[in-house]
């Protein structure tokens, strides 16, 4: 059990770090190979998680495919992530669950008095289709949020847009170039007052090499003040099925603790790859806040 002033945490929830946004577990990604990799994700999402990063990368899918992932954030704090895609002539159709559990805190008073034990957790459940055009891959997904914080709750809308292009004929690899605008909605309103979801336009390039080696790089920006971020990762085929990356991240250096880090921001990951089968992993260094580890199991068919 952990020890929490109530009012702090509603304004924590409130503005996830920022002035006037909430809904921060929104700003968490989803799947241990994109943790990996710094979460330079938006170009090459091309499984059931670019329902997170980009829904444009859902069009090439040519397999059905089922997904969770569960990351241990520290301080009893878990995340957890399901997702199935399915490819139609159509385009490709996909659901996912998103959950954020905080466990039991203690509450208390402004005088430090205990006023007992509550829970608090974040959840969204989200539509998405993407589709292949002449120029470019296209995607949507549609959320439904639910956050609550002891007896208060808000429930909410949002919406992912993304595009997605492959170029051919860059040397012996192939280039992609995806764009994202993550978390598009109204907010959510606890009590009177109503917050900004955390607004992110992603821009990212991917370029795979004929080896199954990849490397990538993204920028993001939150359109209403909140600053810029970038990442940078890579994937090596270390032997057949058997992949290792490496990321870093400027968002993970400046958070956990007081000023930027730069090893706070270091990624690195596992994937392994037998059959439809594949396990991920991926850890991140997280300051004062410990390591962070998610893990991921997929299955296609």
């Amino acid at each position: 059990m952990r020890t929490l002033n109530l009012a702090a945490l509603l304004v924590l929830a409130a503005q996830a770090g920022w002035a006037a946004e909430t809904a921060a577990f929104l700003d968490i990604g989803v799947g241990a190979r994109a943790v990996g990799m710094g979460g330079a994700y938006t170009a090459l999402a091309d499984d059931a998680n670019a329902v997170y990063w980009n829904p444009a990368g859902l069009a090439r899918m040519e397999k059905r495919e089922a997904s969770v992932s569960h990351a241990e954030l520290g301080a009893s704090t878990r995340h957890d992530f399901l997702a199935y895609a399915h490819p139609a002539p159509q385009g490709t159709f996909a659901g996912a669950f998103t959950y954020l559990s905080q466990g039991s805190i203690e509450g208390r008073d402004g005088l430090g008095r205990p006023t007992g034990s509550f829970n608090a957790s974040d959840a969204a459940v989200a539509g998405a289709y993407g589709r292949k055009t002449d120029f470019a891959d296209l995607g949507v997904s549609v959320k439904y949020l639910r956050s609550h914080i002891g007896s208060a709750e808000a429930q909410g809308a949002a919406l992912d847009l993304g595009a997605r292009r492959e170029l051919e004929g860059l040397g012996s690899g192939k280039l992609a170039l995806g764009a994202a605008l993550r978390n598009l909605g109204p907010g959510l309103k606890y009590d009177r007052e109503r917050n900004d979801l955390p607004l992110r336009l992603a821009l990212g390039a991917a370029y795979r090499l004929p080896k199954g080696h990849a490397v990538a790089v993204e920028f993001q920006n939150g359109p209403r003040g909140t600053g810029s971020e970038g990442a940078v990762g890579g994937e090596f085929k270390a032997m057949e099925g058997v992949f290792l990356r490496l990321g870093y991240a400027t968002k993970g250096a400046a958070s956990g603790g007081a000023g930027f880090n730069a090893a706070k921001g270091l990624t690195l990951g596992l994937g392994l790859k037998r059959g439809q089968f594949s396990l991920d992993y991926g850890a991140q260094a997280a300051g004062e806040l410990g390591n962070t580890h998610r893990f991921s199991l997929a299955v296609r068919w």
